[in-house]
C-alpha cells in the first residue's frame, strides 16, 4: 500500500525531530557527565584546601596550648630541678584540659624523661615534631597516627622540649569529613606494608584492599567502587622511608545523583515531544525545539562550572519542570561552594575574613595603589582570660569581642582576625577622618564584655601603619602597625600611629644582629683593659678586660647593644670563648715580659648555663702557660639566679682550679645575703652608681661602709669601680676599701697603651694627690 505524502512529511518530520531530540539527550548527557567530573574534580581540590588550612589552625592552637605550658613557671621549675612527680602531674593535668593523648618531655640530650608512650628513637621523634614538606608533623605510634607540637622549655637555657601528641584516628576523620564534605583517609606505607591508619569511610574501613599495591592499582579499585580520590603526601620519614599519605575520596554517584531526576526528566520529556512531533511536528517544533536548546546552553555552562545561566522558561510542563530542576541544581550547588569559600576565606571561631582573605585583599589595594590605613588590635589581657577561665570562656570572649569590632566598624573600614589575639582593621580613609574612625571604634570596643551575667574586661592595644605614606608592603606594613602598638602600649596611650624613621632603634638592632656571627671573624671586636689598683700595696694588681666594637658602616656599637643581641642570639657563646682566649693570651704575653697582672673576664648569664665553660677557660690557660692565679671571671648576682645549680658548680668548678670568682654589680640586682653566702666568691665589686656620688651622698657612705664590713667579714675583698675623683678615692681609703677601679686611675687602655702607662706612673703619687706623669683621663 502506498503511504501518502502526509504520511511521509509526518514521518520526516517526526524522524527528524526524534533525531534533533536524540542529539541534544546524548549531548546533555555528556554534558552533565563531564560536569559530574569536573564537579568530583573542584571537590576534591576545595577539600585539600580546607584540610590544609585546618591542620594549620589546629596545629597553630596546639603550638599556643602547648606554649602555655612551657611559659609556666611552676612546670619550668620542676623541670629544672627534676622534679618528676610535679613535671608528670603538670604534664598529665595539661594534657586532660587539651585533650592531648600523648605527653613525652625530652631532655636536651634526647633522652625521654616523661612520656605517656614508649619513644624507641627520642631523635626521631623531635624531629617529627619539626614542621615537613606538608608543613606539618606527624608521628606513628603503637599502630596509631598522631600530629605532634613541640615547643622548648627555656629558663632562659634549653631544659627540654614538651611533646604534646593528638590522635589522628576515625573520629577525627569524620569530624574533618563533615567540614570538607569529603571522605579522608590516612595511610602509612613503608616498603615491607601498608595500612589504613584511620578514615571516615566506613566502605575503605572494613574492606580488605591491599594498600601496598601500587597507586594505580590502588585507584583502579577505587573506581570500581564509584570513588574518585585525591593522594598527597603528610609525613615523610626519610631514615624509615615511611610515608604518611592522606586520600581525599569522593562518591561519584553523589555528585551526579542531582543529575539523575534531570535525566530522567529529560527521557520524559523526549518520548512527549516525541508523540507530540507526531500530530503536531509543523506546528510544535518550534516550540519544542528552543526549550530545549536553553536547556543545552545551561548544560554546557554547567559542564564549564558557571551556574548563573538562567532558562527563560515559565510553562507549566514537563519542560519547565525540567527547567526548574537545572535551576534548583544550579542553587545547591553554588551555596555549596560558597560555604566551602566561606570557611577557606574566613576564621571558623569569629567568622571574621582570616588572615589569607586579609593578604589578597589588602595585596589588591596595594596593585591598585590606593591609600588606606591598617590598625592591628591586640586582645592584651586574652591570655589572661583564658588561663582564669578555660578556653572555652575566652572562645566566646574573643566571638563576642569580634561581633562588637563588626557592628562598630564605620561604612569606610573592614575587619579580619590576623592570629590568635590580633585583629587588622582596615580603613579606606587616611589623615583625620582615619584618625577619628579609629579612636570611636576603640572607645567602643574597649568596653568590658558582659556574657551570661559575668563581666569580662578588655584591654586593647593598637598601632596604625599608611599606606603607601610609611609602607608599600603588607609585611611592612604589619611590623609598622605592631611597633607603633607596642608604643603606644609603652606610653599608656589608646593607639599610636608609625612615622617613618621610628624604627630606626629596631632597625639598627637588625643590623647589628646580622652582623655579629661575622665580626669576630673579620676582626672588627678588640679588647681595652682598664686597671686595678691594690691600696695596700699602692701598685697596679689587675686589670679588667672590656670589649669593644668598632663595624666599618656603624661604627662604634656599645656593649649594651650587642651583648644581649647575642645573649639571644646564642652569639654570646663565641664571642666569650673570643673574649676568654684573647684575654688570657694578653695576660700570658705580659707575664712573659714580666708584667704581672691578673686579668679579669665578665661572663653572662648564657655563659653560666655552659656546662663546659670551666673546661674551656683551663684549657686555654694551660695551652697559654698562665698559672689560674693570674684570671678571675666576673658575674653577676642576677646572672646567677638564671640557672643557680648550673651556674654555682660551673664557678666553684672554676674555683677549685685556682681561678678567682668576682660578684659584679653588687647591690644592684638579686642582692641577697643568701645568694651571697653560697657563691663561691673572692670579690665584691661595688656598683659605679654608689660611688659617683659618694663624697656627698651620707646613704651611699652608709651603704659603701656596710658593704665593705661585711663583705670582709665574709673573708672577701672589695673592689670599687667608677672611682673618677680624688674625694670618692678618700673616702674609700677611709673605709678600707682594697682595689680601686676608675678614671681617677685611668681610663680602659689597648695592651701596649697599658703597658706604657705602668711604666710611667706613679700610683703612689695618685693616691696622696700629687702630681703624676701617667695620668690618662
Amino acid at each position: 500500500m502506498a503511504i501518502s505524502f502526509r504520511a511521509k512529511l509526518l514521518l520526516s518530520l517526526s524522524g527528524l525531530v526524534a533525531l534533533s531530540l536524540g542529539v541534544l539527550i546524548v549531548a546533555i548527557f555528556l554534558a552533565t557527565q563531564a560536569s559530574v567530573s569536573q564537579n568530583v574534580e573542584r571537590q576534591l581540590e576545595v577539600s585539600e584546601r580546607v584540610l590544609f588550612q585546618l591542620l594549620e589552625q589546629r596545629e597553630s592552637q596546639l603550638t599556643q596550648a602547648a606554649a602555655v605550658l612551657a611559659d609556666d613557671f611552676g612546670f619550668r621549675q620542676a623541670v629544672a630541678s627534676g622534679d618528676e612527680n610535679t613535671i608528670l602531674s603538670a604534664l598529665i593535668n595539661h594534657g586532660q584540659r587539651i585533650d592531648a593523648e600523648l605527653i613525652t618531655l625530652i631532655s636536651p640530650d634526647s633522652e625521654v624523661l616523661v612520656s605517656t608512650h614508649d619513644i624507641d628513637d627520642p631523635d626521631a621523634f623531635l624531629r617529627a615534631t619539626q614542621s615537613s614538606d606538608a608543613g606539618f608533623g606527624f608521628t606513628v605510634l603503637e599502630s596509631d597516627l598522631y600530629q605532634l607540637v613541640g615547643v622548648p622549655v627555656r629558663a632562659p637555657h634549653l631544659l627540654g622540649h614538651v611533646v604534646l601528641g593528638f590522635m589522628i584516628n576515625d573520629d577525627l576523620a569524620y569530624e574533618l569529613r563533615q567540614i570538607t564534605s569529603n571522605h579522608l583517609s590516612f595511610i602509612r606505607i613503608n616498603p615491607t606494608s601498608a595500612s589504613l591508619l584511620a578514615s571516615s569511610s566506613q566502605l575503605l574501613s572494613t574492606s580488605e584492599l591491599d594498600w601496598s599495591l601500587p597507586q594505580a592499582e590502588v585507584d583502579s579499585w577505587l573506581s570500581n567502587q564509584d570513588l574518585a580520590g585525591d593522594w598527597f603526601v603528610l609525613s615523610e620519614n626519610a631514615s624509615q622511608q615511611e610515608l604518611i599519605k592522606v586520600l581525599i575520596s569522593a562518591s561519584v554517584e553523589d555528585a551526579s545523583r542531582p543529575f539523575v531526576p534531570l535525566r530522567q526528566q529529560l527521557l520524559l520529556v523526549a518520548l512527549v515531544t516525541l508523540l507530540a512531533s507526531i500530530l503536531l511536528a509543523l506546528v510544535t517544533g518550534r516550540q519544542i525545539a528552543n526549550p530545549v536548546r536553553m536547556m543545552a546552553t545551561a548544560a554546557n555552562y554547567i559542564a564549564k562550572g558557571r551556574y548563573d545561566a538562567t532558562i527563560q522558561y515559565k510553562a507549566k510542563d514537563e519542560l519547565g519542570m525540567l527547567a526548574d530542576s537545572f535551576t534548583a541544581m544550579q542553587h545547591s550547588i553554588a551555596e555549596r561552594e560558597t560555604r566551602i569559600y566561606f570557611q577557606s576565606t574566613h576564621d571558623l571561631l569569629t567568622e571574621l575574613p582570616n588572615q589569607r582573605f586579609l593578604h589578597d585583599k589588602v595585596n589588591a589595594l596595594i596593585e591598585q595603589d590606593t591609600e588606606f590605613s591598617l590598625m592591628v588590635v591586640n586582645f592584651d589581657n586574652i591570655r589572661q582570660l583564658n588561663d582564669m577561665f578555660g578556653q572555652s570562656v575566652s572562645d566566646e570572649v574573643l566571638r563576642e569581642f569580634a561581633n562588637r569590632l563588626r557592628q562598630q566598624l564605620s561604612p569606610s573600614q573592614w575587619a579580619a582576625r590576623l592570629a590568635g589575639n590580633e585583629f587588622v582593621v582596615l580603613d579606606m580613609q587616611t589623615g583625620t577622618p582615619s584618625a577619628s574612625n579609629f579612636a570611636t571604634l576603640l572607645e567602643h570596643a574597649s568596653s568590658a564584655l558582659t556574657i551570661q551575667h559575668v563581666q569580662y574586661t578588655v584591654k586593647l592595644s593598637a598601632g596604625v601603619a599608611l599606606h603607601p605614606h610609611t609602607a608599600k608592603r603588607l609585611d611592612e606594613l604589619l611590623r609598622q602597625a605592631q611597633f607603633a602598638r607596642m608604643q603606644a602600649k609603652a606610653n599608656q596611650a589608646q593607639y599610636a600611629t608609625f612615622q617613618i624613621g621610628d624604627d630606626k632603634p629596631y632597625q639598627r638592632k637588625l643590623q647589628i644582629a646580622a652582623a655579629l656571627p661575622n665580626a669576630i671573624e673579620q676582626g672588627q671586636f678588640f679588647l681595652v683593659y682598664q686597671p686595678q689598683i691594690a691600696l695596700s700595696t699602692e701598685s697596679v694588681y689587675g686589670v679588667e678586660a672590656l670589649i669593644r666594637w668598632i663595624h666599618p658602616e656603624l661604627g662604634f656599637i656599645s656593649p649594651m647593644e650587642f651583648i644581649p643581641l647575642a645573649e639571644q642570639s646564642g652569639e654570646i657563646f663565641k664571642l666569650t670563648h673570643w673574649v676568654v682566649d684573647e684575654a688570657i693570651r694578653q695576660a700570658a704575653e705580659w707575664h712573659q715580659q714580666g708584667l704581672t697582672l691578673r686579668m679579669s673576664v665578665n661572663l653572662s648569664a648564657a655563659d653560666l648555663s655552659d656546662e663546659a665553660l670551666d673546661s674551656r677557660i683551663l684549657h686555654a690557660m694551660s695551652a697559654a702557660q698562665l698559672k689560674p692565679q693570674l684570671l678571675l671571671v666576673e658575674v653577676t648576682e642576677s646572672a646567677v639566679m638564671q640557672d643557680p645549680k648550673t651556674a654555682i658548680q660551673t664557678l666553684q668548678r672554676l674555683r677549685k682550679a685556682g681561678v678567682g670568682v668576682a660578684v659584679d654589680d653588687y647591690g644592684t640586682g638579686y642582692s641577697s645575703l643568701e645568694q651571697l653566702r653560697q657563691l663561691p666568691a673572692d670579690e665584691l665589686k661595688i656598683d659605679r652608681t654608689f660611688i659617683k656620688d659618694l663624697p656627698t651622698s651620707t646613704d651611699d657612705q652608709i651603704i659603701v661602709a656596710s658593704t665593705i664590713k661585711l663583705a670582709h667579714r665574709l673573708g672577701l675583698s672589695v673592689v670599687a669601680e667608677g672611682v673618677e675623683d680624688y674625694a670618692g678615692l678618700v673616702e674609700l681609703i677611709e673605709r678600707k676599701c682594697d682595689i680601686i677601679q676608675g678614671y681617677y686611675f685611668s681610663k680602659p687602655l689597648a695592651a701596649a697603651d697599658l703597658t706604657a702607662w705602668v711604666e710611667r706612673t706613679d700610683i703612689g703619687a695618685m693616691l696622696h694627690n700629687k702630681p703624676h706623669s701617667g695620668d690618662t683621663q
